[in-house]
């Protein structure tokens, strides 16, 4: 029986920081990923203001490429960006006044909602604050959702008739590790799955939607993790695991066993680097246009 935890998530401050450490070893460009997956999947779209939901947007770091997309592709953007991380969106307010100092994002309206997605649906349902996209992106946020699989057909309910709802979740070899770790800990506000998962559960939950994943193969380099005396390994180790200080507070059989997995699927290339197999899967769930009769 799985044992409740608390994971990294609960210390945004340290998630964000340890994040940061991941990005340094992580082997491919996601903001370009981002723009080419989104960009075709609103290619048919056709609307003078494209309305966009962010859930988990965070700072922005992730947002800039596709809000650049969509400024240069429709006259008007309506932005709204929801994060229960204070700071996180305070930064990203800071981040978009600027751009629009600098004359950029000026067809762009933000509009920022410090709460949960649970509780901005819950507002969206009694009509105190917009209710309907064209697209909404959640972007490695859905392990955060209360419950990943009524959450998502809130928000596919959300989309506007031809909108489309795009998921970036972990997949490959480091989605299994998690779906591993979660064979032993659970923690209502960081679920351990993988993109794969969640593909299963929504075909089962929304038969007549268009779900299609795009796998971005990409490697994270991972030697510091097998130095014990390594800080950055430790720290990388945590983000990997979700596990605040994973080397200390787990007990050792568990420790071994999730070592030894994210061992036998370690990869070392011809200059002796460890690297394991971290894909991207970006879950596009479509609504399909009425057709009348």
């Amino acid at each position: 029986m799985a044992q409740e935890i608390k994971s990294l998530i609960h210390n945004p401050e340290e998630y964000h920081r340890k994040m940061q450490i991941l990005y340094k070893s992580v082997t491919y460009d996601e903001h370009n990923v981002i723009k080419k997956v989104i960009g075709e999947a609103v290619s048919d779209t056709k609307c003078h203001t494209i309305r966009v939901l962010s859930v988990g947007s965070g700072n922005g770091q992730r947002e800039h490429v596709l809000i650049t997309l969509l400024s240069e592709r429709f006259p008007e953007v309506f932005y709204t960006g929801v994060d229960p991380a204070e700071e996180e969106l305070r930064q990203f307010n800071t981040f978009s006044v600027s751009k629009k100092a600098q004359k950029q994002w000026e067809n762009v309206e933000f509009e920022f909602h410090n709460e949960t997605i649970e509780d901005y649906i819950e507002k969206a349902d009694k009509g105190e604050v917009a209710g309907k996209f064209h697209i909404i992106v959640a972007l490695q946020s859905v392990y955060h959702f209360t419950d990943p699989v009524t959450t998502i057909k809130q928000l596919y309910d959300m989309l506007e008739d031809g909108g489309v709802l795009v998921n970036l979740m972990q997949s490959g070899d480091i989605g299994k590790l998690a779906m591993e770790i979660g064979k032993h800990y659970y923690d209502p506000k960081n679920w351990f799955i993988d993109a794969e998962w969640v593909e299963e559960k929504m075909r089962e939950r929304i038969p007549d939607a268009k779900i299609t994943t795009v796998i971005q193969p990409q490697t994270c380099k991972i030697n510091a993790c097998f130095d014990e005396q390594s800080s950055e390994g430790n720290d990388l180790l945590d983000f990997i695991t979700q596990i605040p200080n994973f080397r200390k507070t787990i007990p050792k059989e568990i420790k071994d066993e999730i070592m030894e997995s994210l061992n036998n699927k370690k990869r070392i290339d011809p200059n002796g680097d460890i690297f394991i197999n971290w894909d991207a899967g970006y879950l596009l769930i479509r609504k399909e246009e009425k057709k009348l009769h």
